[in-house]
């Protein structure tokens, strides 16, 4: 079997096609398909932009046995720019196909050596194959941390997934949600934990970021031990006006202090959360300091929206502190970051530096399944 990777061509369409089919018949959910088109649908490169996509295979022959994407941009790291790639979707043939099996440590490595500063995140959780074949090969791991705040208690208590699974756990939610007690129980402790708002505190709807977001990251970034460039022409690529994404300006008195992209999204069956109304705070920037004033603008605006739920995942230790005074609760995070060797080096030691590390669902692949 001489597997070579090679990026992704349109000739190679054919090929992939019936990669998938044979996954297809293995059983793998659609979501795991390697794309069947070799122009990215998200991230294109073009000239001048640093940030894109690039796909390759492993091809055996006439044969296409895995894949994988990287996501190409530039971080501030330790305080100077630097690029660190995104590894996303590797798949292989070995999971349908024992012959197959070596295939996804040849895809990763491969990868390193192309980009040693790779990183992966999301995965669904320590417990899945990607991230125990990323710790056996020496990566460095952590959860970033899930946080959510219900706004419609009696109907996030008779919708949320986990609470659904097994009889005595519907039978407690579908009694708290009957007799008000849930409901109460979530106001009392939202109300005590949520912290009022700083004075002057202002939102703005925009359809698009300008040069105040530039001015706003160059002030910001120097607090971070790692960020992802959030420029203005970074973010006029991830967040286009005419998109679903709803994008606030932040201002503390007359000063822009920061700035929130929010989702308002009606959910359908779906595993975890039902048929509730989710908002997501998908990603956001500020100094530390005025974390606190951003997620309270991006919270006050989904439940204006009318929302049941609002969630979201933040890794650096300020953000976390500010959902929390907002009345947000920690919970089982199956969102996992994932530096490689190289990577943990530069942010050694790495148990202390992942708390000053800024990362949420506007990293990696973005906001999917939100």
């Amino acid at each position: 079997m001489a597997i070579a990777i090679r990026p992704y061509t349109e000739d190679l369409i054919p090929a992939v096609k019936a990669f998938n089919g044979r996954l297809a018949c293995g059983g793998v959910a659609p979501e795991f398909h390697f794309p069947e088109s070799n122009i990215p649908y998200w991230l294109r490169k073009a000239d001048g932009r640093r940030i894109y996509q690039e796909y390759y295979l492993a091809v055996d022959s006439d044969f296409v046995r895995g894949g994988f994407i990287l996501k190409y941009q530039d971080v501030f790291l330790n305080g100077e720019m630097r690029p660190v790639v995104y590894y996303h979707l590797p798949v292989s043939e070995g999971i349908v196909n024992k012959a197959y099996a070596s295939v996804g440590v040849h895809l990763l490595r491969s990868a390193l050596r192309m980009q040693p500063m790779l990183f992966a995140l999301g995965m669904g959780g320590f417990d899945r194959p990607l991230p125990q074949m990323l710790k056996a090969m020496g990566w460095s791991l952590c959860a970033v941390p899930f946080y959510f705040k219900v706004h419609h208690p009696a109907r996030v208590l008779g919708e949320i997934g986990p609470l659904r699974q097994g009889a005595g756990w519907r039978g407690l939610a579908d009694l708290a949600a009957y007799t008000g007690t849930g409901w109460l129980g979530i106001k009392l402790v939202n109300f005590m934990r949520s912290r009022s708002a700083p004075r002057g505190l202002s939102a703005e709807r925009i359809n698009g970021f300008g040069l105040w977001a530039d001015d706003l990251w160059r002030r910001c970034r120097e607090h971070y031990r790692m960020i992802a460039v959030r420029d203005r022409d970074t973010l006029n690529v991830l967040y286009p006006a005419d998109e679903k994404f709803l994008c606030i300006k932040i201002s503390v008195g007359s000063g822009v202090v920061g700035w929130a992209v929010v989702l308002d999204t009606q959910m359908h069956n779906n595993k975890y959360f039902g048929n509730l109304r989710v908002g997501s705070i998908v990603d956001c920037l500020a100094a530390p300091e005025n974390a606190a004033a951003v997620i309270q603008a991006a919270t006050r605006l989904l439940e204006d929206c009318g929302v049941d739920v609002i969630v979201s995942n933040e890794s650096h230790a300020a953000w976390c502190d500010a959902l929390g005074s907002a009345g947000f609760f920690r919970a089982q995070s199956n969102y996992i970051f994932a530096a490689s060797k190289s990577l943990a080096e530069v942010l050694a030691p790495f148990g202390t530096s992942r708390d000053q590390i800024f990362l949420n669902r506007g990293d990696g692949d973005g906001p999917v399944n939100l």
